[in-house]
């Protein structure tokens, strides 16, 4: 069987995080800056190419790549024919339209027929306000949309956004969102199906560093006598696990997973109940 590629972003706010991915599931990939293209895993039965991340969708799609890592953004974008797997949890930002602050348009509404809009997605712009019954013309521009205004090319432009930062430096206001968008793992169709074993061990491996991700171990002693709270405290992934401790009868050890957005909480809880001993751990990798 041939190997399975993987595309990553080889540049942008993606590529850290898509290779730290990489990292954690078994893939050393090295870094952009070192020029190496194409990488090989696992005796040669996996590879990682790094590309641009707007040329993966058709990478994907075309099967130069069996798996890639992009923007939700990107995918919707170009329209290309691939299996969205999952969310990656990275890369969160906003497609948005936006206005100059001393603009008369003050909403979506407020946008006439015929007005141009700059944007470096043009078909997801367009798509937005026919949607909305709105005859716009679009500026395609390549980057740097946020100037448009101020060189008299639009008056209206959609732009990528994380915190609407780079909007209030350069006098612009958000009036609308026309996509959410992070990171997610695409695939492509054929591939799904020839290769489906290491395809699968890929995106059930990248899952279970998604479980972990947003996850705790704990482990305390914790009196005997409060157990039959025990469980409500820490549901964990089927319940907490029990052992007796050498020498004490009065105590046991207790291991249990929680949400990392809990770990305070569970903590607090567990002192009261007279907990000693006790150990918050990161999980490395989580399988359902």
């Amino acid at each position: 069987m041939t190997a399975v590629r993987i595309a990553l972003p080889n540049k942008g706010r993606l590529n850290q995080s898509a290779i730290r991915l990489m990292n954690r599931i078994g893939f050393p990939v090295p870094d952009a800056s070192n020029r190496t293209l194409l990488a090989e895993f696992s005796k040669g039965r996996y590879q990682v190419l790094l590309a641009r991340a707007q040329d993966i969708p058709e990478f994907v799609e075309m099967g130069a790549a069996d798996l890639g890592i992009t923007g939700l953004d990107l995918v919707k974008e170009t329209g290309r024919k691939v299996e969205s797997l999952m969310s990656l949890g990275f890369g969160r930002c906003r497609l948005v339209v936006a206005v100059p602050d001393d603009s008369k348009i003050s909403d979506l509404q407020g946008i006439r027929d015929g007005c141009t809009v700059a944007t470096c997605f043009p078909n997801l712009t367009k798509a937005f306000f026919s949607g909305m019954g709105k005859s716009i013309e679009v500026a395609e521009v390549s980057g740097a949309t946020e100037v448009a205004p101020q060189v008299g090319l639009a008056d209206v432009i959609t732009d990528l956004t994380e915190t609407g930062s780079t909007l209030k430096l350069n006098h612009l206001k958000e009036i609308g969102v026309i996509l959410e968008s992070e990171a997610v793992l695409i695939g492509n169709r054929k591939a799904m199906e020839e290769k489906k074993a290491r395809v699968e061990e890929v995106t059930s491996a990248i899952q279970s560093v998604m479980n972990a991700s947003r996850k705790r171990y704990i482990m305390a002693n914790v009196p005997k006598s409060a157990l039959p709270n025990l469980e409500k405290l820490l549901p964990g992934v089927s319940g907490p696990t029990v052992m007796n401790i050498i020498g004490r009868e009065d105590m046991v050890a207790i291991h249990a997973v929680t949400n990392e957005d809990e770990v305070n909480g569970v903590i607090t809880m567990l002192k009261k109940i007279g907990a000693t001993g006790i150990l918050i751990l990161p999980i490395e990798r989580m399988v359902l």
